[in-house]
């Protein structure tokens, strides 16, 4: 029946059948199986069968559709969109299949803003070849094949426009169809509960290719333009509120730490079972909060990390918020902070929102004489705090107290491949993931992770034995967290559907004996470390607590509403 069907079809008829098929069912095989095995246990059979059906139903009524559309714009544009199509499918059913990742707007933001050097890390011999087996090969046999008929030819033949009609017509039946027996299914699964949360559109967009990348991309373009028009609207803090600081300011130094992938759960400072932070759990002046982030990937994180919480509007889809106002950096401009920003990566769209004085990038600091044949990694932002510090106090009149300081200091962390990111003699816990070719059970890949927590320990450690002696307030945090099993290492899950884990955060504060001097700091720092001691030191902390206590916890106050108590951590 099979070999009679494909007989009446045209040659160009095949390569969009098997096309379909190939994207739709080969390439998502891996995860088809997962989804179709991830049902809760109680579930029964002919459920699990009948949402299965479903999505299968949608993704290939989708791919197909898309497909088809390349189709009937030519024979060019058939080469060019179908090609381009399957490869990047073939890309993300890599990283799908072995990972588990769940391809989005988060990962795609990474791909295209985070270092090339670390991006470049998950690119190993086993993607160069399955690129080859499952992208390149089937390519070379697409463009052997004769193109589907366009929409130009079809209008010269009314049986081929016929056939074009049918054909669209029972791709979108099948879609009708999957969407109803989808809900249905979904309806029967989730009893009383949230059915309405198992939207079809939703879950084929994030699971499956070419459909999650696709979405993603547009969701990208679609932020990045939104991005630039709300960039020159965005409301200053500063400018809306008044705030007032209740304490003299001059000579503070306030650094910032931003981490890279770091869980708060790894941290023995937080709870886990080795002492990962060993340096910061014996300084006085420490408090340590479990916090959860307001995105699961770096660019989204830094986006919204700093900004109060009511300057965001969060959309009702997976998309990311939209930023309403400026950063809490403009608020230390207006107070009369100097800032200056040192960074091992390259988010240059965030560092240009810090209104810093002046920053240096990751080549910037590796160029200098001292850092020559030095590993580029997080100790080669050590000295830059020496460096500012000593600058700033040069800037100052003889004798006279200086500005308050803020640095912001941005490190690898502990971002894949954890291994390196710390020197060996920071391998503590054995055996290691060393590369990104080899199949690392989870016990590995936790190892790594662990070493490169007690690195960053020792890198906020020195930090803070540069601080010691000064009027200072360190604090740190991660901008997201990260998913580690078996073989598998990810961020960036939209954050409504993402695992716990990768919002899990440290934010760690220090206080040098000079800032608890004074009276107006050290009330509002044992308030802060009082709640890092209670119940609120293991939930409901997070980066929408780093506004309002950035602010706060330097004794400035907002009588007209610019800073919410309740997220002022030292209030």
């Amino acid at each position: 029946m099979l070999r009679s069907l494909a007989g009446r079809l045209s040659p160009g008829s095949v390569s969009l059948v098997a096309s379909t098929v190939y994207i739709g069912l080969l390439l998502n095989a891996a995860v088809i199986w997962r989804r179709a095995g991830a049902f809760p246990a109680a579930t029964p059979g002919w459920l699990q069968l009948g949402m299965t059906l479903a999505e299968l139903l949608l993704l290939l009524s989708l791919t197909g559709l898309l497909l088809s559309l390349a189709a009937l714009a030519g024979r060019w544009a058939w080469r060019l969109l179908a090609g381009k199509m399957l490869l990047a499918s073939a890309v993300c059913a890599y990283y799908m299949t072995r990972f588990d990742v769940v391809i989005g707007f988060g990962v795609l933001g990474a791909v295209f803003t985070t270092d090339h050097d670390m991006s470049g890390e998950v690119v190993g011999l086993w993607l160069v070849g399955w690129c080859l087996l499952f992208g390149l090969l089937p390519l070379a046999w697409l463009w052997r094949r004769e193109t589907p008929c366009s929409l130009r030819r079809a209008l010269r033949h009314p049986s081929r426009l016929f056939a074009w009609a049918l054909v669209l017509l029972l791709l979108g039946v099948g879609f009708a169809a999957g969407q109803r027996l989808h809900l249905w299914t979904a309806r029967a699964i989730a009893g009383e509960g949230d059915a309405a949360a198992l939207r079809p559109a939703g879950s084929i967009a994030h699971a499956y290719v070419p459909i999650n990348w696709i979405a993603g991309a547009g969701l990208l373009a679609g932020n990045a333009w939104q991005e630039r028009r709300a960039q020159t609207r965005l409301v200053d803090p500063g400018h809306r509120f008044r705030y007032v600081a209740g304490t003299d300011l001059s000579d503070l130094v306030v650094v910032f730490v931003i981490g890279e992938t770091a869980r708060s759960d790894r941290f023995g400072l937080l709870g886990h079972d080795r002492q990962t932070s060993p340096r910061l759990a014996a300084l006085p002046g420490v408090a340590a909060f479990a916090g959860r982030s307001c995105d699961t990937s770096t660019k989204l994180s830094l986006a919204c990390m700093f900004v109060r919480p009511e300057g965001l509007r969060s959309p009702p889809d997976l998309g990311p918020d939209l930023i309403l106002e400026d950063k809490v950096f403009a608020v230390h401009k207006r107070l009369g902070f100097h800032i200056e920003l040192f960074a091992m990566q390259g988010e240059a769209g965030f560092y240009s929102q810090v209104h810093a004085a002046s920053y240096k990038l990751r080549e910037m600091i590796a160029a200098q004489p001292e850092n020559a044949g030095r590993p580029a990694d997080d100790r080669m932002l050590l000295p830059e705090i020496s460096a500012a510090l000593q600058r700033h106090a040069q800037r100052a009149p003889a004798g006279q107290p200086t500005q308050p300081l803020l640095l912001l200091l941005h490190t690898k962390g502990s971002h894949y491949i954890y291994s390196r990111r710390y020197p060996r003699e920071f391998a503590r816990w054995q055996p290691e993931c060393m590369s990104t070719d080899a199949f690392c059970s989870r016990e590995m890949l936790l190892n790594a992770f662990d070493n490169s927590i007690l690195f960053t320990d020792h890198v906020l450690a020195e930090a803070i034995a540069r601080l010691r002696d000064r009027k200072a307030l360190l604090v740190y945090s991660s901008d997201h967290g990260e998913s580690i099993d078996d073989n598998t290492h990810f961020h960036a899950t939209p954050r409504r559907v993402a695992p716990p884990e990768q919002r899990q955060v440290p934010l760690i504060f220090w206080a040098s004996e000079r800032f608890l001097a004074d009276p107006v700091l050290a009330e509002g720092y044992r308030r802060l470390q009082a709640r890092a001691a209670g119940p609120l030191g293991r939930a409901g902390t997070g980066h929408h607590n780093l506004f309002a206590s950035l602010l706060g916890c330097l004794g400035v106050t907002s009588p007209d509403g610019g800073i919410t108590p309740a997220h002022n951590l030292c209030h």
